[in-house]
């Protein structure tokens, strides 16, 4: 039987789908089909418009069935909102066994114990959750307690959490297309999953998307999530700033932006180029800055950063990156899908990344499976689908 899974990324500026699976003897992503449509109702990765967007929705999963055969009836959501944030929380329980042996069962006791305050989950619902590290009778730090004796097992746990009213207008749109929801997925984990090696992912990076309207980050260490973040500021600001410098329509502006070919070529232009496009890129970068710096990771990921989203084309923005978070720094690409591959433009890095995680296998030992990711849909989140 084939393992199919169908994504759809809901962004800014575009809305895309993709039909793949992972054919036998095979440990690459085949691709079925996929299909690209401008955004409408959404704004900053909020939805605003329902309407406009269940109609986008509609018109994107169709052109993929007509590529790719198979019906697009259900989907893996990625939800790339500022909606989104996290917290880390430490539990404790005492080891159940006589023996004082750590086993499973105290695993999963330790992890539901974990829970956000009621204050810090106020209007919000946990998407998912990570074991980070546990500790028995504190004298260890590790990632698998098991087999060990004590009296106590700690962990420390990230939840990925999201406010429930924007992820519940999300789910309606969708909903309302006529695409059932196998799981919503958090963007920067599947951007993540998409670009990052393991060395990457165990030694400490960075993935940073810069989409349309909205900025994404997401940091691994020891090949578990550390943090993500996602900001309402994206490369669009780049573009409207263009457009108004250089007094071109927005296709213009954009063409320049990526390209960096100028209505002339004299000096003057170049300058002003590059302070519009810099000026812009500080400010992203210090929200970037700020956020290793709180994390306590800044200037300590040896992985280094890795560049993804539409915006991740902007000439120079590699160097740019290295000088202003002091890291190493590249343009992503998707490692389990050929170089030469279409869809290897960061476009699609994101949706890419979401086909990856959905079907991984269950041993993965960052990711889950798409059996494990249905079971977070949980009663809070079943309540949110109409």
């Amino acid at each position: 039987m084939r393992n199919i899974v169908h994504i759809l990324d809901i962004g800014s500026a575009s809305l895309k789908a993709l039909s793949a699976e992972r054919r036998p003897q095979e440990t690459g992503l085949h691709i079925l089909g996929a299909a690209l449509v401008p955004a409408e109702g959404v704004r900053r990765g909020l939805v605003q418009t329902p309407g406009l967007l269940s109609k986008k929705i509609k018109e994107v999963v169709k052109e993929v069935g007509r590529f790719s055969g198979i019906p697009f009836k259900h989907a893996y959501v990625v939800f790339g909102s500022p909606a989104l944030g996290f917290q880390k929380v430490r539990s404790r329980v005492a080891i159940s066994q006589a023996s004082g042996e750590v086993s499973p069962y105290d695993v999963d006791r330790v992890l539901a114990q974990a829970r956000p305050s009621s204050r810090e989950l106020q209007n919000r619902g946990v998407m998912e959750f990570f074991g980070l590290n546990y500790a028995v009778d504190l004298e260890l730090s590790l990632k698998d307690p098991v087999g060990l004796k004590g009296e106590h097992l700690e962990a420390e746990v990230l939840f990925v959490t999201s406010l429930l009213k924007p992820l519940a207008e999300a789910i309606s749109a969708v909903e309302e297309a006529g695409v059932a929801i196998d799981d919503v997925v958090p963007a920067p984990l599947a951007t993540a999953r998409a670009l990052l090696a393991s060395r990457q992912r165990e030694a400490g990076a960075l993935i940073m998307d810069i989409g349309a309207e909205t900025l994404n980050l997401a940091v691994f260490e020891e090949n578990l999530p550390y943090s993500l973040a996602i900001f309402p500021f994206g490369g669009a600001h780049i573009t409207n700033d263009i457009a108004l410098g250089f007094q071109v329509p927005l296709e213009k502006a954009e063409e320049i932006k990526i390209s960096a070919k100028l209505p002339d070529d004299s000096q003057t232009s170049k300058k002003k180029f590059q302070n519009i496009v810099e000026a812009r890129l500080e400010d992203m970068f210090e929200l970037v800055q700020t956020h290793l710096k709180k994390i306590g990771r800044a200037g300590l990921l040896p992985g280094g950063v890795v560049l993804s989203g539409g915006s991740a084309k902007i000439p120079g923005l590699e160097e740019f990156s290295r000088n202003a978070l002091r890291l190493p720094a590249e343009l992503g690409g998707c490692r389990e899908l050929d170089s030469g591959h279409k869809l290897q433009d960061s476009l699609w890095h994101t949706a890419l990344g979401a086909a990856l995680l959905a079907l991984d296998q269950e041993t993965s030992p960052a990711f889950k499976k798409p059996s494990a990711l249905r079971q977070k849909l949980s009663s809070w989140l079943r309540s949110l689908i109409p």
